[in-house]
């Protein structure tokens, strides 16, 4: 009888967790990613949930860089949120000296895509497991940003793992945004993230003063998952001035925005340099 209870309880509150993770979006707040529409494309219509859990996958290894450029763009834009900023702290998990060999963030990169390093607090874990646990505990600490968490591909992200995310950023009320890997492994686990966006490198735009040189940042965005909502692909450009994004083409599911070419994914040298050792990192702060 007793066994029987303990059943019924069990049930009960993953009835309750249900409800939760399927009410409606269209009332929570949301950061809008500067094109509306890929603001309507995402849950709720009006852009970016911010108490959700939003993965950020590559499509192949070498678009690792552009995932962490990605990922510092919306970063970016989550400081910069309210008129005047509220300045308030981004913290981003990595490990060891960076996920994917590409090394730790770069402070100068990181304040050309407008993330200002001053309000980068860099956590270092020593595996996924201690990741997920950091990012569960960040996600309660008040007045934050958001946080940022590179996972280096290990068992310990499931389904359950991503149902505790999203179930925390929910109730606190800040997004956690999870560089989940890349390939159609990462592209294709179940989760429970409200989104998934699925990042390409592609070639930057024309420099307007200096052909030869690169132009403007883009991204080959695809919106692999997304709750309450169909799959799309966007050419998207960011405009580090105004912390914002842009659309530079929408393309069919499936079609490669444009042909790869050397350093085409800006935001890897941007965000995360070649040579590490000549480069100097964001400072690091205590949490």
């Amino acid at each position: 009888m007793a066994d029987r209870a303990a059943k019924q309880d069990v049930l009960s509150a993953l009835r309750r967790d249900l409800s939760r993770l399927e009410s409606p979006q269209e009332a929570r707040p949301a950061l809008s990613l500067g094109v509306a529409a890929l603001d309507r494309r995402l849950t709720g219509g009006r852009g970016l949930i911010l108490g959700g859990l939003h993965e950020i996958v590559g499509t192949a290894y070498p678009d690792m860089g552009a995932v962490s450029g990605f990922a510092a763009a919306l970063g970016a834009r989550l400081t910069a949120q309210g008129s005047p900023p509220a300045k308030r702290a981004l913290v981003w998990v990595v490990q060891g000296t960076g996920s994917h060999d590409l090394g730790l963030l770069y402070g100068p990169g990181l304040r050309m895509l407008g993330l200002d390093p001053r309000q980068l607090v860099l956590v270092r874990v020593r595996d996924d497991r201690e990741a997920l646990w950091v990012t569960e505990e960040a996600l309660k600490t008040p007045d934050l940003a958001g946080v940022v968490t590179e996972l280096g591909g290990g068992r310990a992200y499931d389904l359950k793992a991503s149902r505790r995310l999203q179930l925390a950023a929910e109730k606190f009320g800040r997004p956690a945004l999870l560089l989940a890997g890349h390939a159609a492994g990462a592209a294709s686990a179940p989760s429970a993230a409200l989104t998934r966006f699925r990042i390409s490198s592609a070639a930057s735009a024309t420099n307007p003063l200096t052909p030869a040189a690169p132009g403007r940042l883009r991204f080959s965005v695809h919106l692999d998952r997304v709750r309450g909502g169909a799959p799309c692909h966007f050419l998207m450009e960011w405009m580090h001035e105004t912390h914002r994004f842009a659309v530079a083409a929408r393309l069919s599911r499936g079609a490669d925005a444009a042909p790869r070419r050397q350093g085409a994914g800006g935001a890897a040298a941007a965000a995360r340099p070649q040579a590490p050792a000549r480069a100097r990192p964001a400072k690091k702060l205590a949490v």
